[in-house]
């Protein structure tokens, strides 16, 4: 599916269009995240690991099949970065035995912030000029965690700032949808298909 975007983004650039790309998470992982944000709710340290190892190990073998060996290292590295702090995260909300709306927001944010640079990595490959952004530098939103309501105004204020110089030096900027923050930098997600809703704001 990586690859087929790649080439529906390549055939916009070739007719002379700008694309901005916003992807969600890969197939099925934000139900799996917040599979293992409910077990470590739970205290069920061990299903809540069991399944952070089996993500990770799937993020690993896309992006070794997306992004060749030579360019590779950087995404091994961001990957295991983020699993050792999700790792972290789930260890602590198994001691603790609970799961708030805000850290599940933190546990279901990491399918859009592994997916998103791993596409912009194999644009890249496939000699795409693009560019990662990370959607919560972008999408600013409430603090109403699972279901955050946008703030379009500071929205359109930080797309300017992130977004707008790289669309005039012809970058391909990848963001993940679903994905925001509060003005203060706490990470939010805006629901359930809420990747649609970022395009939609973006564009």
């Amino acid at each position: 599916a990586i690859r087929r975007t790649a080439d529906i983004v390549a055939g916009r650039i070739a007719r002379g269009l700008q694309p901005v790309v916003v992807v969600s998470a890969m197939a099925r992982v934000t139900d799996q995240l917040l599979n293992a944000a409910a077990a470590a709710g739970r205290g069920d340290k061990t299903s809540a690991l069991a399944a952070s190892v089996a993500l990770r190990a799937r993020h690993h073998q896309a992006a070794s099949e997306l992004i060749p060996a030579a360019q590779l290292a950087p995404m091994t590295a961001l990957i295991d970065e983020h699993f050792d702090a999700l790792d972290e995260l789930l260890r602590g909300l198994a001691a603790v035995g609970e799961v708030t709306p805000r850290t599940t927001d933190i546990v279901a944010s990491y399918g859009e912030r592994l997916s998103s640079p791993m596409v912009a990595a194999a644009f890249v490959a496939r000699g795409i000029n693009a560019a990662h952004v990370d959607a919560r530098d972008c999408i600013v939103t409430d603090a109403q965690h699972m279901k955050a309501i946008p703030q379009d105004d500071l929205i359109a204020e930080r797309l300017r700032k992130h977004l707008l110089p790289l669309a005039q030096a012809g970058k391909t900027a990848v963001l993940g949808g679903f994905i925001g923050s509060t003005p203060d930098g706490v990470t939010t997600t805006l629901g359930r298909g809420g990747s649609d809703f970022s395009a939609a704001l973006i564009g």
